[in-house]
Protein backbone atom coordinates (compact mmCIF):
# COMPACT_ATOMS: atom_id res chain seq x y z
CA UNK A 1 0.00 0.00 0.00
CA UNK A 2 1.42 3.71 -0.74
CA UNK A 3 -0.29 6.70 -0.31
CA UNK A 4 1.05 10.52 -2.24
CA UNK A 5 -0.78 13.22 -0.55
CA UNK A 6 -2.17 13.19 2.88
CA UNK A 7 -5.49 11.70 4.12
CA UNK A 8 -7.21 15.07 3.08
CA UNK A 9 -6.38 14.34 -0.75
CA UNK A 10 -9.78 14.60 -3.08
CA UNK A 11 -8.47 12.44 -5.18
CA UNK A 12 -8.53 7.93 -3.89
CA UNK A 13 -7.26 5.60 -5.74
CA UNK A 14 -7.75 1.63 -4.93
CA UNK A 15 -6.35 -0.75 -7.07
CA UNK A 16 -4.89 -4.24 -6.80
CA UNK A 17 -5.53 -8.43 -7.75
CA UNK A 18 -7.20 -8.80 -4.34
CA UNK A 19 -10.90 -7.89 -5.47
CA UNK A 20 -12.49 -8.45 -2.20
CA UNK A 21 -9.79 -6.44 -0.21
CA UNK A 22 -10.18 -3.23 -2.79
CA UNK A 23 -13.62 -3.43 -2.41
CA UNK A 24 -13.94 -3.25 1.08
CA UNK A 25 -11.16 -0.71 1.56
CA UNK A 26 -13.30 1.32 -1.51
CA UNK A 27 -16.90 0.99 0.61
CA UNK A 28 -14.62 2.26 4.02
CA UNK A 29 -13.43 5.11 2.02
CA UNK A 30 -17.07 6.53 0.35
CA UNK A 31 -18.83 5.55 3.21
CA UNK A 32 -15.92 7.70 5.28
CA UNK A 33 -16.72 10.29 3.35
CA UNK A 34 -20.49 10.46 3.54
CA UNK A 35 -20.24 10.32 7.20
CA UNK A 36 -17.66 13.94 7.14
CA UNK A 37 -20.18 15.51 4.81
CA UNK A 38 -23.88 13.64 5.07
CA UNK A 39 -25.80 16.04 2.96
CA UNK A 40 -23.05 15.65 -0.21
CA UNK A 41 -24.63 14.34 -3.67
CA UNK A 42 -23.15 10.92 -4.54
CA UNK A 43 -22.56 9.56 -7.86
CA UNK A 44 -21.42 5.63 -8.61
CA UNK A 45 -20.21 4.78 -11.94
CA UNK A 46 -20.19 1.63 -13.08
CA UNK A 47 -16.39 1.38 -14.97
CA UNK A 48 -16.34 -1.91 -16.25
CA UNK A 49 -16.40 -2.02 -20.25
CA UNK A 50 -16.27 -4.82 -22.35
CA UNK A 51 -15.29 -3.00 -25.26
CA UNK A 52 -13.62 0.35 -26.24
CA UNK A 53 -17.28 1.80 -26.82
CA UNK A 54 -18.34 0.98 -23.13
CA UNK A 55 -14.99 2.49 -21.99
CA UNK A 56 -15.28 5.60 -23.99
CA UNK A 57 -19.17 6.28 -22.48
CA UNK A 58 -17.67 5.32 -18.60
CA UNK A 59 -15.29 7.83 -19.27
CA UNK A 60 -17.80 10.19 -20.42
CA UNK A 61 -20.11 9.93 -17.16
CA UNK A 62 -17.42 10.61 -15.45
CA UNK A 63 -16.78 13.92 -17.08
CA UNK A 64 -20.07 14.75 -16.74
CA UNK A 65 -20.45 14.17 -13.57
CA UNK A 66 -17.24 16.33 -12.54
CA UNK A 67 -18.78 18.93 -14.41
CA UNK A 68 -22.39 18.83 -12.92
CA UNK A 69 -21.95 20.13 -9.20
CA UNK A 70 -24.66 20.36 -6.94
CA UNK A 71 -28.00 22.85 -8.02
CA UNK A 72 -27.54 24.46 -4.19
CA UNK A 73 -23.79 24.37 -3.42
CA UNK A 74 -22.18 22.14 -1.14
CA UNK A 75 -20.28 19.24 -2.21
CA UNK A 76 -19.88 15.71 -4.23
CA UNK A 77 -18.47 12.64 -4.21
CA UNK A 78 -18.41 10.50 -7.28
CA UNK A 79 -16.93 6.64 -7.66
CA UNK A 80 -15.40 5.71 -10.56
CA UNK A 81 -15.91 1.83 -9.57
CA UNK A 82 -14.18 -1.16 -10.71
CA UNK A 83 -12.47 0.75 -13.71
CA UNK A 84 -11.26 -2.86 -16.38
CA UNK A 85 -9.41 -0.53 -18.65
CA UNK A 86 -6.59 -0.07 -16.90
CA UNK A 87 -4.52 -2.90 -17.46
CA UNK A 88 -2.95 -4.35 -20.38
CA UNK A 89 -6.17 -6.52 -21.74
CA UNK A 90 -7.58 -5.98 -25.29
CA UNK A 91 -9.60 -3.44 -24.42
CA UNK A 92 -7.35 -0.80 -22.11
CA UNK A 93 -4.91 -1.40 -25.11
CA UNK A 94 -6.98 0.03 -27.71
CA UNK A 95 -5.39 3.34 -29.13
CA UNK A 96 -8.78 5.14 -28.68
CA UNK A 97 -8.56 4.34 -24.97
CA UNK A 98 -5.28 5.26 -24.40
CA UNK A 99 -6.19 8.38 -25.65
CA UNK A 100 -9.42 8.99 -24.55
CA UNK A 101 -7.29 8.06 -20.73
CA UNK A 102 -4.20 10.43 -21.23
CA UNK A 103 -7.11 13.19 -22.26
CA UNK A 104 -8.50 12.77 -19.18
CA UNK A 105 -5.45 12.33 -17.13
CA UNK A 106 -4.70 15.94 -17.90
CA UNK A 107 -8.64 17.02 -16.75
CA UNK A 108 -7.75 15.56 -13.68
CA UNK A 109 -4.16 17.34 -12.97
CA UNK A 110 -6.28 20.50 -14.04
CA UNK A 111 -8.94 20.32 -12.36
CA UNK A 112 -10.23 22.52 -9.39
CA UNK A 113 -11.37 19.85 -6.84
CA UNK A 114 -12.90 22.31 -4.49
CA UNK A 115 -15.95 20.35 -3.06
CA UNK A 116 -15.42 17.61 -5.07
CA UNK A 117 -14.41 14.21 -4.29
CA UNK A 118 -13.19 11.45 -6.51
CA UNK A 119 -12.41 7.25 -5.73
CA UNK A 120 -11.31 5.14 -8.46
CA UNK A 121 -11.09 1.65 -8.16
CA UNK A 122 -9.90 -0.95 -10.26
CA UNK A 123 -8.41 -4.64 -10.54
CA UNK A 124 -5.10 -4.99 -12.82
CA UNK A 125 -3.29 -1.89 -13.49
CA UNK A 126 -0.60 -0.89 -16.20
CA UNK A 127 1.56 1.50 -13.89
CA UNK A 128 4.08 2.98 -17.17
CA UNK A 129 0.57 4.58 -18.43
CA UNK A 130 0.01 8.19 -18.31
CA UNK A 131 -3.40 7.86 -16.14
CA UNK A 132 -1.44 5.97 -13.42
CA UNK A 133 1.19 7.99 -13.32
CA UNK A 134 -1.11 11.08 -12.91
CA UNK A 135 -3.15 9.68 -10.19
CA UNK A 136 -0.14 8.28 -8.36
CA UNK A 137 1.04 12.16 -8.20
CA UNK A 138 -2.74 13.37 -7.60
CA UNK A 139 -4.18 10.98 -5.58
CA UNK A 140 -4.16 8.81 -2.22
CA UNK A 141 -2.97 5.48 -3.82
CA UNK A 142 -3.94 2.24 -2.04
CA UNK A 143 -2.81 -1.11 -3.73
CA UNK A 144 -3.72 -4.77 -2.41
CA UNK A 145 -1.85 -8.09 -4.43
CA UNK A 146 -3.80 -10.74 -4.40
CA UNK A 147 -2.27 -13.85 -2.63
CA UNK A 148 -0.65 -16.31 -4.26
CA UNK A 149 0.46 -19.71 -3.34
CA UNK A 150 3.56 -18.97 -5.64
CA UNK A 151 4.63 -15.90 -3.34
CA UNK A 152 6.97 -17.78 -0.64
CA UNK A 153 5.71 -15.07 2.09
CA UNK A 154 2.00 -15.88 1.00
CA UNK A 155 1.80 -16.77 4.50
CA UNK A 156 3.08 -14.37 6.52
CA UNK A 157 0.59 -11.81 3.99
CA UNK A 158 -2.56 -13.72 4.67
CA UNK A 159 -1.73 -14.18 8.83
CA UNK A 160 -1.43 -10.24 8.71
CA UNK A 161 -5.08 -9.47 6.74
CA UNK A 162 -6.71 -12.20 8.69
CA UNK A 163 -5.63 -11.09 11.87
CA UNK A 164 -6.69 -7.54 10.89
CA UNK A 165 -9.81 -8.55 10.25
CA UNK A 166 -10.81 -10.41 13.28
CA UNK A 167 -9.64 -7.69 14.65
CA UNK A 168 -11.71 -5.90 13.23
CA UNK A 169 -14.68 -8.13 14.39
CA UNK A 170 -13.32 -7.97 18.44
CA UNK A 171 -11.76 -10.74 18.32
CA UNK A 172 -7.92 -12.20 18.65
CA UNK A 173 -6.68 -15.78 17.64
CA UNK A 174 -3.58 -17.39 19.31
CA UNK A 175 -0.59 -17.39 17.27
CA UNK A 176 -1.36 -21.76 16.68
CA UNK A 177 -4.92 -20.79 15.55
CA UNK A 178 -4.02 -17.94 12.99
CA UNK A 179 -1.33 -20.35 11.70
CA UNK A 180 -3.67 -23.19 10.89
CA UNK A 181 -6.52 -20.35 10.06
CA UNK A 182 -4.54 -19.33 7.31
CA UNK A 183 -3.43 -22.89 6.22
CA UNK A 184 -6.61 -24.55 5.99
CA UNK A 185 -8.09 -21.42 3.85
CA UNK A 186 -5.37 -20.45 1.42
CA UNK A 187 -4.29 -17.57 -0.17
CA UNK A 188 -7.63 -16.54 -0.97
CA UNK A 189 -8.46 -12.59 0.44
CA UNK A 190 -12.55 -13.28 -0.06
CA UNK A 191 -12.29 -16.97 1.66
CA UNK A 192 -10.03 -15.59 4.58
CA UNK A 193 -12.93 -13.36 5.17
CA UNK A 194 -15.73 -15.80 4.82
CA UNK A 195 -14.30 -18.08 7.06
CA UNK A 196 -13.27 -15.41 9.57
CA UNK A 197 -17.05 -14.60 9.10
CA UNK A 198 -18.16 -18.25 10.26
CA UNK A 199 -15.38 -18.50 12.96
CA UNK A 200 -16.72 -15.36 14.79
CA UNK A 201 -20.46 -16.04 14.09
CA UNK A 202 -19.60 -20.06 15.91
CA UNK A 203 -17.71 -18.36 18.85
CA UNK A 204 -20.40 -16.04 19.85
CA UNK A 205 -19.29 -13.84 22.53
CA UNK A 206 -16.11 -15.11 23.13
CA UNK A 207 -13.65 -12.55 21.81
CA UNK A 208 -10.53 -14.94 22.42
CA UNK A 209 -10.74 -17.71 19.56
CA UNK A 210 -8.44 -20.88 19.93
CA UNK A 211 -6.98 -23.53 17.69
CA UNK A 212 -10.12 -26.12 18.79
CA UNK A 213 -12.55 -23.23 17.14
CA UNK A 214 -10.85 -23.22 13.56
CA UNK A 215 -10.40 -27.03 13.60
CA UNK A 216 -14.06 -27.09 14.25
CA UNK A 217 -16.07 -24.89 11.38
CA UNK A 218 -13.40 -23.83 9.60
CA UNK A 219 -13.45 -25.25 5.52
CA UNK A 220 -10.38 -26.51 4.39
CA UNK A 221 -9.59 -25.47 1.05
CA UNK A 222 -8.11 -27.55 -1.88
CA UNK A 223 -4.72 -25.77 -0.99
CA UNK A 224 -4.92 -27.54 2.40
CA UNK A 225 -6.50 -30.38 2.45
CA UNK A 226 -3.45 -31.31 -0.63
CA UNK A 227 -1.10 -30.89 2.76
CA UNK A 228 -3.17 -32.41 4.98
CA UNK A 229 -2.67 -35.80 5.44
CA UNK A 230 1.47 -35.34 4.86
CA UNK A 231 1.28 -33.02 7.74
CA UNK A 232 -0.58 -35.12 9.73
CA UNK A 233 1.58 -37.96 9.18
CA UNK A 234 4.92 -35.33 9.40
CA UNK A 235 2.92 -34.80 12.99
CA UNK A 236 2.99 -38.87 13.94
CA UNK A 237 -0.45 -38.18 15.20
CA UNK A 238 -2.33 -41.56 14.33
CA UNK A 239 -5.87 -39.96 14.80
CA UNK A 240 -5.59 -37.38 12.53
CA UNK A 241 -3.70 -39.03 10.00
CA UNK A 242 -6.67 -41.77 9.58
CA UNK A 243 -9.04 -38.75 9.48
CA UNK A 244 -7.26 -37.38 6.43
CA UNK A 245 -6.55 -40.19 4.42
CA UNK A 246 -10.19 -41.79 5.02
CA UNK A 247 -11.08 -37.93 3.55
CA UNK A 248 -8.94 -38.27 0.32
CA UNK A 249 -10.34 -41.65 -0.02
CA UNK A 250 -13.82 -40.44 0.01
CA UNK A 251 -12.90 -37.10 -2.25
CA UNK A 252 -11.44 -40.02 -4.65
CA UNK A 253 -15.48 -41.31 -5.58
CA UNK A 254 -16.33 -37.79 -6.96
CA UNK A 255 -12.31 -36.65 -7.93
CA UNK A 256 -10.93 -38.62 -10.79
CA UNK A 257 -7.65 -36.18 -10.74
CA UNK A 258 -6.79 -38.39 -7.33
CA UNK A 259 -5.51 -41.87 -6.83
CA UNK A 260 -4.85 -44.04 -4.39
CA UNK A 261 -0.77 -44.73 -5.79
CA UNK A 262 -1.02 -40.11 -5.55
CA UNK A 263 -1.79 -40.29 -2.05
CA UNK A 264 1.64 -43.07 -1.33
CA UNK A 265 3.58 -40.82 -3.51
CA UNK A 266 2.82 -37.66 -1.75
CA UNK A 267 3.52 -39.35 1.51
CA UNK A 268 6.98 -40.31 -0.07
CA UNK A 269 7.82 -37.01 -1.12
CA UNK A 270 6.85 -36.20 2.94
CA UNK A 271 8.80 -38.83 4.14
CA UNK A 272 11.69 -37.84 2.36
CA UNK A 273 11.54 -34.13 3.23
CA UNK A 274 11.49 -35.02 6.58
CA UNK A 275 15.06 -37.78 6.62
CA UNK A 276 16.57 -34.67 4.70
CA UNK A 277 15.81 -31.96 7.25
CA UNK A 278 16.80 -34.33 10.16
CA UNK A 279 20.45 -35.16 8.12
CA UNK A 280 21.07 -31.10 7.18
CA UNK A 281 19.89 -30.93 11.26
CA UNK A 282 22.68 -33.28 12.44
CA UNK A 283 25.11 -31.70 10.04
CA UNK A 284 24.22 -28.06 11.45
Amino acid sequence: MAGTPGAEAPVHFVWGEDDYAVGRRAREVFHGWTAVDPGADQEIIDASAGNADEAHRAVARLREALQTLPFFGGTKSIWFKDCSFLGEDRVSDAASVLETLAELARELAAFRWSGVRLLVTAGKVDRRRIFYKTLDKLAEVEHFPGLSADDREWRDKAENLAAADFRGRGRTLEPEALSAFVEQVGPNGRQLAAEAEKLVAYAGERTALTLEDVEAVTTKSRHARAFALGDAVGERHLARSLQRLGEELWSMQSDRTKSEIGLLYGLIGKVRAMLLAKEMLQEG
